[in-house]
């Protein structure tokens, strides 16, 4: 387990997290551009578990978009654990623009220049 400040078995969360249903998510840069696709574990409004398909390095800053509410949400990687991570929501979420959508979710959105 690769440690940033907490470990996910630590209950030292401010608010309670909920279990959500299998939600896509992808993980991008602050400037938006795509890193890699996961899935929405547990979330609450100050955070969420994302687990991963790849246990590749993530940068410490980086955005959730949701790919249900199509929304980003500026984040802090607070721990890595195999392919699940933890992140902190550093704030609020922002309405994606269509063309963000259209190249986060169109048929190519993995492939970059």
């Amino acid at each position: 387990m690769t440690m940033h400040s907490t470990s996910p078995r630590s209950e030292s969360r401010m608010v309670p997290r909920r279990r959500t249903r299998i939600q896509p998510v992808k993980l991008v840069t602050m400037e938006r551009t795509f890193l890699e696709d996961g899935t929405a574990i547990d979330r609450s409004s100050k955070g969420a578990r994302i687990g991963r398909y790849a246990a590749r390095r993530l940068p410490t800053q980086i955005a959730l978009y949701d790919e249900v509410d199509c929304t980003f949400q500026p984040a802090t990687l607070v721990w890595t654990c195999g392919l699940q991570i933890g992140l902190r929501f550093t704030g609020p979420a922002i309405a994606a623009n269509r063309a963000e959508i259209l190249r986060l979710t169109g048929r190519y959105y993995a492939i970059t220049d």
